[in-house]
Order: C-alpha cells, then sequence, then structure tokens
C-alpha cells in the first residue's frame, strides 16, 4: 500500500508534463507490434474478494466482496484515483445469472454513473458497447463472468454493485506522467471486437516486408547420441521475429509434445534463453487441443501459432529438439521476420522474448509453486499452467490462490482467489467438464475426470494474457498455493512469456 501511495503521489506533483508511456487502454491493442517495450511509469494490480485472514472465505459468505459500502447502500468493489485503466473484471454466480442487481461505474468524482444496468444484461452483452467477445457469461467462460473491454480512467474510477457480489476481481493498470482519457459513452470496441473475432491470424500491423522461411522437418529419436536438433532459422543480422507457425505431420501425443522443445538464442549467445516443450508454449500442457487465443494457438488437426515479436540485435537461431525416445515425428514449419530491431520508444527501451517453463512433478511441500522466479527488469505477458493429480480422491487443488509478488514486495500484489477464478472460469465442476479458448484467457483441455463423492476431479491446462503487461523493475515472482494452505500434492507445470531487459 506505501508504494501505491507513493506512485500515485509522484503522479500528481507532475501535471504538465507527460512522456511517452506504454499505449494504455484500446491503444494497446493498435500497437501490439511495440508489445517488447519495458516501461518505467506503468504499475499493474489485481484487486479480489480473497480471504485477508488467511482462510478460505473467498467470496461464499460476502466477507471481502467489497471495499466498503457507501451511504446509498452502494456495494463499492474498485476504487482508484487516476490516471489509470482497468484491463479486466470477473464475478462468478451460483447459477446461469448473477443475482445481485445492477452494476455501476462512476468517472472523475460524477455523481452520476456513466456505466449503469443489470449485471446479467451486461455480462449477457445486451449492454452496448459491451458485446461478445468483449463479455462472456458462465455458458462460455464455464462459470464465469468476465469483460475484457478495457475501460480507462483520468482521475478517478469507483465500480459498485447493488447488492454484495460474491467472489470477483479485478486487473487494472496506473500510470505516472501519462494523459488518459476517461472511459465515455459511445466508445468504439470495433476494432478489438474485430481482432478478438480473428484470433488465429496475426494481430500486429505491420508495414515492413516479412522475411518468410519455410522448410519440412524430420526429428530423429533421442539415444545413446543425443538429443536430435534441427535447425529452423539462422539470421546473422538484426531483426525481429514476427511469427512461428508449425504444423506436425503425425499425430503427436502429450508425452511427445512436452518432450520436444523450441530452443531460441540471441545474438550468438552460447545457450539458448528460451529452451521450452513446444506443446506448453503453443498453449496445452495435456497434448494438442484446441486453442485460440491472441498470442499463441494450437489446432488438433493443422497449425500452431506464436504472434509475440521477438527482437535481436545481431542474430538469431531458433531450433527442435526431441527428447524424448519415441520418434520425434515430421514437421513443416515456417518463420517470418523482418530485418529491423525494433527501436525503443521515448520512456521506454526495448526488451528480448523470454518464455520460462518450471515444473514440480508432485509439490508436496508446504509452499507455493513458483511459476516463474525472475531478477532483473522486465514484463509479464502471460502464463500457461497444467494441474494433474496425483490420485483421483486428491482434489481440491484449485483451492489454491495464485500470488505474485513485484520488486521484493514483503505483499503479494496481486492475490487471488482459486485457479479457475483466475483463469476466468468458476465452480470447479462445472469449470472442469466445459473445457474453453478465449482471446485472452481459457482452459482448453481436460482429462481424466472422475467423479469424486459428487465432486468431480481431473487434470487441467489453463492459459492468462495479460493486456498492457505486468511491469517489473528488479524482480517477479509468480506462484500459487496447492490446495487451501499448500495442502494437496499434486503434478504441477508452467510456461510464462514475458520480456527483459539486458542491462
Amino acid at each position: 500500500m506505501v508504494s501505491r501511495i507513493f506512485f500515485w503521489l509522484v503522479c500528481v506533483s507532475v501535471v504538465t508534463t507527460f512522456v511517452q508511456a506504454q499505449p494504455v487502454g484500446l491503444g494497446f491493442y493498435d500497437n501490439l507490434s511495440e508489445l517488447p517495450c519495458v516501461y518505467s511509469n506503468v504499475e499493474s494490480y489485481y484487486l479480489s474478494s480473497y480471504d485477508r485472514t488467511g482462510g478460505n472465505d473467498d467470496g461464499f459468505r460476502g466477507t471481502y466482496s467489497q471495499l466498503y459500502v457507501d451511504e446509498a447502500g452502494e456495494h463499492i468493489i474498485f476504487e482508484e484515483d487516476g490516471p489509470g485503466c482497468v484491463y479486466n473484471f470477473w464475478f462468478t454466480g451460483t447459477g446461469r445469472d448473477l443475482h445481485w442487481g445492477k452494476l455501476k461505474f462512476y468517472f472523475d468524482g460524477e455523481k452520476k454513473p456513466r456505466i449503469e444496468c443489470q449485471a446479467k444484461e451486461f455480462f449477457g452483452g445486451q449492454y452496448r458497447p459491451f458485446v461478445y467477445p468483449l463479455v462472456t457469461h458462465s455458458f462460455i467462460s464455464s462459470g464465469g463472468f468476465s469483460c475484457s473491454a478495457p475501460i480507462p480512467f483520468a482521475k478517478k474510477l469507483k465500480i459498485s454493485t447493488e447488492k454484495t457480489c460474491g467472489f470477483y476481481n479485478v486487473y487494472y493498470q496506473l500510470y505516472r506522467n501519462v494523459k488518459v482519457e476517461s472511459w465515455r459513452k459511445g466508445q468504439n470496441y470495433s476494432g478489438l471486437i474485430n481482432l478478438f473475432q480473428r484470433c488465429s491470424s496475426n494481430p500486429k500491423a505491420i508495414t515492413e516486408k516479412i522475411e518468410v522461411v519455410s522448410k519440412p522437418i524430420v526429428l530423429g529419436t533421442a539415444g545413446r547420441g543425443g538429443r536430435p536438433e534441427t535447425n529452423l532459422l539462422s539470421v546473422d543480422q538484426g531483426g525481429t521475429i514476427q511469427y512461428i507457425r508449425i504444423n506436425p505431420l503425425y499425430a503427436p501425443n502429450k508425452y511427445s509434445l512436452n518432450h520436444i522443445h523450441l530452443r531460441i538464442s540471441y545474438d550468438r549467445e552460447s545457450a539458448p534463453s528460451i529452451d521450452v516443450p513446444i506443446g506448453p508454449f503453443f498453449g496445452s500442457g495435456l497434448g494438442e487441443a484446441d486453442v485460440r487465443s491472441l498470442f499463441v494457438g494450437m489446432s488438433t488437426s493443422g497449425t500452431y501459432y506464436c504472434y509475440f515479436p521477438m527482437p535481436f540485435r545481431k542474430a538469431i537461431r531458433i531450433s527442435l529438439q526431441n527428447r524424448s525416445h519415441d520418434a520425434g515425428g515430421e514437421f513443416f514449419c515456417e518463420i517470418g521476420y523482418t530485418k529491423t530491431f525494433m527501436p525503443a520508444k521515448d520512456g521506454g527501451v526495448t526488451g528480448y522474448f523470454g518464455a520460462r517453463y518450471n515444473k514440480a512433478w508432485p509439490i508436496t511441500e508446504k509452499s507455493d509453486y513458483k511459476l516463474f522466479d525472475y531478477r532483473g527488469r522486465g514484463a509479464v505477458v502471460g502464463q500457461v499452467m497444467t494441474v494433474e493429480p496425483v490420485k483421483p480422491d486428491r482434489k481440491r487443488w484449485w483451492e489454491g490462490d495464485m500470488r505474485i509478488y513485484i520488486d521484493g514486495e514483503k505483499k503479494p500484489r496481486f492475490h487471488g482467489t482459486g485457479h479457475e477464478d483466475e483463469y476466468q472460469g468458476g465452480w470447479s465442476t462445472f469449470w472442469l467438464t466445459n473445457p474453453y479458448s478465449l482471446p485472452l484467457f481459457g482452459q482448453p483441455k481436460t482429462e481424466g475426470l472422475i467423479d469424486v463423492f459428487g465432486q468431480v476431479n481431473g487434470s487441467t491446462t489453463a492459459y492468462r494474457f495479460w493486456p498492457g503487461k505486468i511491469h517489473f523493475k528488479n524482480s517477479i515472482l509468480i506462484s500459487t498455493e496447492h490446495g487451501n494452505h499448500n495442502d494437496t500434492p499434486a503434478n504441477y507445470s508452467s510456461l510464462v512469456y514475458y520480456y527483459y531487459v539486458r542491462e
């Protein structure tokens, strides 16, 4: 709290000098080619109904389902001074609809809300301009009611619910020395709707000529001779990878996709900066699934894609390596790149793309599973997490809360309410039995589902992307409980996408 207050005091102390910062709101999606830019004047936050006592009353009783109740009887769930932007907010209910009444948004100290409607109308796409796929209800995101339409605010934003809402979370950003225009009626989201609807195509606007290298490859079997590796691309000059597409020309299983690694080396480094299994990298740790997100995806009958821009100053080498004793199989691969290293924007610095894989099979310690523990400067873009129960009766691992610590803060900046909530679903049995894949979040595959005394247990893989990126100056730790109070052993694996600054 102290750091946030200091951040805001600096914000309001400078009222006339504005510097270039990461594009805000719709501007972020208009400039996805600038995704590698890392800025120092943006901070990300996460507000949720998690149990402040450390228990599991994350919304069941409504104890922490509001910041306070105002004099008009409205339940205030969000209140921040700007400039800032809410990128995503989520609720869950006990059935098809939310039964807590009206949702209201008050901007810049105004007494009358600019946004006011019944919750079920809002998430049902009946309150324009908030329509699908910007908003989703529980039959789309499997138990969750989510809004991914960015809502910027210049001076202040207050959000209220008519009655106690139960479980909720809000992901938002605050900015320093940035001029932000507040959301207004008639806000045009048509460009973002179009972007979300054409997932699997390149979301970046690229004016420079794209050089394309395509080739079929066959990976050998790992054995006494080592780990067979096949080069996909080698470039000995600066540039930016714009996309990677691979198409398996065989039927890969889960084991294969977790033992064939994508390896990327920048600027003639001796060891690759990226060395990760291709299944999680393209969105699924449980083998092939239909993943159709904005940045990565895969198909059970076609191409896997990655559209993260990957700048390199001097050179780049991209390869696939087979680490299994099964035949690696045949692939058709295509990589597109431009010959210009993306220049830094004013107030920012160009980062290198990274992907970090981790696993604990199983995690049994009475401590959080760590998805990502990094020292340095950069920004996290998203994550993929896979959980496989050690035994059918060892359930409720999903009660574990996500926690993200930034720049050595003792208290997590992000504190969630459980796995299904953080990936925008809700209610474990409904969530596990209804996979989904959406532009910024999804649970594309589950397997081994079994009813354990009226509650379904099984394996899942889920992903989430953070618009605007989660910036950090010195360090970041992304972790999650496994079960309430880390009391449930399970096999966890994860992959985190990020950009990092080479000092």
